[in-house]
């Protein structure tokens, strides 16, 4: 996995829960490096962003060991070991550190790269992370020139570990974050003949398909998820946690084999979430696509 985050010059990263300094250059190197990633972070900094909601575009993971918690868009995890049980399908190259300062203490020997913006200036800061220049095992692969915002220096760093230790990523569910990006809306094909278990199943893929959106995975969930035999994306796509568009081709295809009749249906992300905690039956199924 990764880390990004940036630091003043004493390795600071935060006073009182937020951003020492906000440089709009570093803003827009976190948006575009983490662009459909996987982030990792504590309640805290998820509840730092605007709203307490999950940073869009983005698989975010939190972790809390509060029972029952769960929060709009996100996965919560109870502790590190249920992090990376959940982790293990995934793509070690997509999956970010983010914070907060325990998150990042934590989690640093099993990062191989850390993105650290250097700021030089001393923000008085009350939350700090390892000085990475200490540690044998990090090393400088790369720094931008230095640049300046508002009279304040700062450049790009990127430090690799040469002994990072394991999570064992596998790979396996490489697209998961996909699942997480913002949707506006799912088209799909509606039969022209329908039976009440295709209106049945079509009502849970559209919750699933927008539900990264209004609701969230629990550590309870994801603690069922790792003691299944399923893959992540294979149980959650069972406990109608999410869905994707090929889904609904999946399922067209089941009623209509021949690929023959129904119309092109659009549901926004607005509509379906009139019903997002209710049944969607023939009636309210037939108000969504009106």
């Amino acid at each position: 996995m990764k880390l990004i985050v940036a630091v003043d010059e004493k390795w600071g990263i935060g006073k009182n829960g937020d951003l020492l300094l906000s440089i709009p250059d570093d803003m827009r190197f976190f948006r575009e490096t983490t662009r459909r990633a996987i982030l990792v972070m504590g309640y805290n900094t998820l509840m730092s962003f605007p709203g307490g909601r999950p940073l869009p575009g983005r698989m975010n993971i939190v972790l809390n060991d509060t029972e029952g918690v769960r929060a709009d868009g996100t996965v919560i995890c109870g502790s590190i070991e249920q992090l990376f049980g959940f982790l293990r399908d995934m793509n070690s190259d997509d999956v970010f550190v983010i914070g907060g300062g325990s998150v990042y203490r934590q989690l640093l020997p099993y990062c191989d790269t850390a993105y650290i913006t250097k700021m030089r200036f001393c923000g008085d800061a009350d939350t700090f992370i390892p000085d990475l220049d200490g540690l044998s095992e990090w090393s400088v692969i790369s720094e931008s020139e230095i640049k300046e915002h508002e009279g304040i220096k700062y450049s790009f760093v990127e430090y690799r570990n040469s002994a990072p230790l394991s999570v064992g990523f596998s790979g396996v569910n490489s697209d998961m974050p996909s699942y997480f990006v913002k949707r506006a809306e799912i088209g799909f094909t509606y039969p022209d003949i329908t039976s009440g278990e295709y209106r049945n199943e079509l009502n849970s893929l559209i919750k699933a398909y927008f539900r990264p959106l209004y609701g969230g995975v629990s550590c309870a969930e994801v603690a069922e998820c790792i003691n299944s035999s399923m893959s992540a994306e294979a149980f959650l796509k069972e406990k109608g946690c999410i869905a994707s568009a090929g889904d609904f081709e999946r399922l067209y295809e089941k009623y209509a084999p021949d690929n023959k009749g129904g119309h092109t249906v659009r549901v926004t992300k607005e509509r379906a979430a009139e019903f997002i905690e209710s049944d969607l039956n023939a009636d309210k199924l037939a108000e969504l696509f009106s």
